[in-house]
C-alpha cells in the first residue's frame, strides 16, 4: 500500500499528541493551537503527493480497463476443465478407479492421440504422423505425439555433436518412429530399419508412406550379429546406429560386430532384466570400450507445464503420460569413435 501523503501523516500525527517529538518543539506548539482537521490546510500537499495520488488513478483505471480480458482468459483456462468434469459420469468414474495402471497409461494415450489427430505436435519429429493402429507401443502414443519419449535420445540426436549425419541405423525398429523421424524431419537423408514382428514391418512401411518418406526407408527383419553386411553402402562416419533390441543387444553386439561399425556412433538401450545379465553387460563394456568411447546419456526432465492440451488432465494422468513403463530408470549406452 502508498504511504500517506506528508501531510495526511502530520494530521494524524496532532491528533494523538506525538507531533512535537517528529517536527521540532516550536512547530509543534504552532500546530498544538490549530485545529487537526485543519492541518492539511495549513500545510500544504506537496507536488509529489498529487503526483502519486494521478498515478494511483491511472493505475486504478489501467486495471480497470483490463478487468474483462482477465476474467475472459480464465474463462477459456477452466472451460476445458468444466468441459471434462461434465462428461465425466459416475459410472466412468467408477471404471477409472478400477484400472490398472497399464490400462490407464493406453487410456490417456488413447485420448492425446484423438486430441493432435495423430500428429506429433512438439519436439524435432514435429509433424510426423502416426498410424493408431500400430501393434506395438499403445501406451507411449501420448508421450511421443508430444516429444516426450525417450527424451534422452532425441535431445542427443539433435544435438551438435552430430553435425553430420547422413545415415540412421535402427535395431528394434518397432513403428518405424525414430527412423522416418529423423529422416522426414531432415536430420538424416536416410534410415535403415531392422525389426524382427512381420507386423511391425508392415506398420513401417505404412508409417513412411504416410509421412512420404518411403523412397528413404529400407526394412529387414531381425538383426543378427551380421547385420552390419547390410550396411555396406552407408559412410559409418556419417552414420548412428541406435540399438533397441529388448535384451538381444549383448548377442548383435559382439567383437566382430562392434568393430566393424567402429567409426560409426552407436546408442545402445540396456536392457538389465535379461537373464545372466551381468556377465553379459561387463562383457559387453570390455569389448566395447577397446574400439570405442563409453559414454551414457544423462536422464532429461520432462516439462509437462508447457503444454496447454493438459490443462484439464488430472495430476495422475498428467503425468502418467510421462512414464514409458520401465522397471527402473534405463541406461543409454553412447559408443563414439576412438579419435
Amino acid at each position: 500500500m502508498r504511504a500517506l501523503p506528508e501531510a495526511c501523516r502530520l494530521d494524524v500525527w496532532a491528533s494523538v499528541g506525538v507531533v512535537a517529538l517528529l517536527v521540532g518543539s516550536k512547530r509543534a506548539a504552532l500546530l498544538s493551537r490549530v485545529p487537526s482537521h485543519t492541518l492539511s490546510a495549513v500545510i500544504p500537499t506537496s507536488a509529489s503527493d498529487k503526483d502519486a495520488d494521478c498515478s494511483c488513478e491511472k493505475r486504478h483505471r489501467a486495471m480497470n480497463e483490463k478487468l474483462p480480458d482477465l476474467i475472459e482468459g480464465e474463462r477459456i483456462f477452466f472451460q476445458k476443465v468444466f468441459e471434462r468434469q461434465s462428461r465425466a459420469t459416475m459410472e466412468m468414474r467408477e471404471q477409472w478407479r478400477a484400472e490398472t495402471i497399464l490400462q490407464r497409461r493406453r487410456r490417456v494415450s488413447s485420448e492425446i492421440y484423438d486430441l493432435l489427430g495423430g500428429v506429433v505436435k512438439y519436439g524435432p519429429f514435429k509433424g510426423l504422423s502416426l498410424a493408431k493402429n500400430n501393434w506395438w507401443g499403445g501406451g507411449d502414443f501420448g508421450s511421443m505425439l508430444l516429444g516426450l519419449y525417450e527424451k534422452e535420445v532425441l535431445d542427443f540426436l539433435f544435438s551438435e555433436r552430430l553435425d553430420a549425419v547422413e545415415s540412421f541405423v535402427d535395431v528394434g525398429a518397432a513403428d518405424g518412429y525414430y527412423a522416418i523421424g529423423m529422416v522426414r524431419s531432415g536430420r538424416a537423408k536416410n534410415a535403415v530399419c531392422f525389426e524382427l514382428s512381420e507386423e511391425g514391418q508392415r506398420t513401417i512401411a505404412s508409417n513412411a508412406k504416410a509421412n512420404s518418406a518411403s523412397d528413404r526407408i529400407e526394412i529387414f527383419g531381425a538383426a543378427d550379429r551380421l547385420f552390419y553386411e547390410k550396411l555396406s553402402h552407408l559412410d559409418l562416419a556419417k552414420t548412428v546406429v541406435l540399438v533397441d533390441a529388448e535384451g538381444a543387444e549383448f548377442e548383435i553386439l559382439d567383437d566382430d560386430s562392434l568393430s566393424a561399425l567402429k567409426q560409426a556412433t552407436i546408442v545402445i538401450e540396456i536392457h538389465n532384466w535379461v537373464e545372466g545379465f551381468w556377465d553379459k553387460y561387463t562383457r559387453l563394456l570390455t569389448s566395447a570400450s577397446a574400439l570405442f568411447n563409453v559414454e551414457f546419456i544423462a536422464p532429461a526432465i520432462r516439462d509437462l507445464t508447457q503444454f496447454p492440451e493438459l490443462n484439464d488432465f488430472t495430476d495422475d494422468n498428467r503425468y502418467l503420460i510421462c512414464s514409458e513403463g520401465r522397471p527402473n530408470i534405463m541406461r543409454f549406452m553412447l559408443l563414439t569413435p576412438k579419435g
